[in-house]
């Protein structure tokens, strides 16, 4: 959470693996952030990296972090982390985290209810897909972000995590 030199953000930029998500990464490197809302943490890697690449918006006292996982539920070949360890990870870096077990279908209508609008929306697998997650993922995005909200998404599993459109519905930002 520290200010970067500028070969960390050269390397951060154009050296980074996985490729993947380097947009994610300038994105970061470039703007403050007080909440993140991550939809598919899967082996936490991306984790680990986004926060050390974080800086917390002038206003926001605690970074708020909230993740959606299948932890352990999910496939032991996809390197799922599982929950208590995701919340170990976060309380060393003294992050304020809700953690909800679950696809993102049964899990996205608590989130919306639990969890304030956040300002980088993280999602890791079926964005668009006519599947009962991307069908949730349609319905629910408009709760989860607010209007100076950025989303990165992709696809599927080999698609690169993009910068999307955020919904045209969001919600007003309301205070931490």
């Amino acid at each position: 959470m520290a200010r970067l030199s500028w070969l960390q953000r050269l390397y951060w930029r154009h050296l980074s693996k996985p490729v993947e998500y380097r947009a994610l990464f300038e994105y970061l490197i470039e703007h403050p952030i007080g909440s993140i809302l991550e939809i598919g943490i899967g082996d936490g890697k991306r984790l680990e990296q986004v926060l050390s690449l974080i800086t917390v918006r002038p206003d926001v006292t605690q970074l708020r972090y909230a993740g959606v996982d299948l932890f352990e539920s999910g496939d032991p070949q996809d390197g799922h982390l599982r929950l208590k360890d995701v919340h170990r990870k976060l309380a060393e870096k003294s992050i304020k985290a809700n953690l909800i077990p679950g696809d993102a279908a049964s899990s996205l209508m608590r989130v919306s209810h639990m969890v304030l609008p956040s300002d980088l929306v993280i999602i890791d697998d079926s964005w668009g897909a006519s599947t009962a997650n991307g069908a949730a993922l349609a319905q629910w995005l408009p709760r989860l972000a607010h209007e100076s909200s950025v989303v990165f998404a992709r696809r599927n599993r080999s698609d690169i995590l993009a910068q999307i459109e955020r919904p045209q519905t969001a919600v007003q930002r309301k205070a931490a």
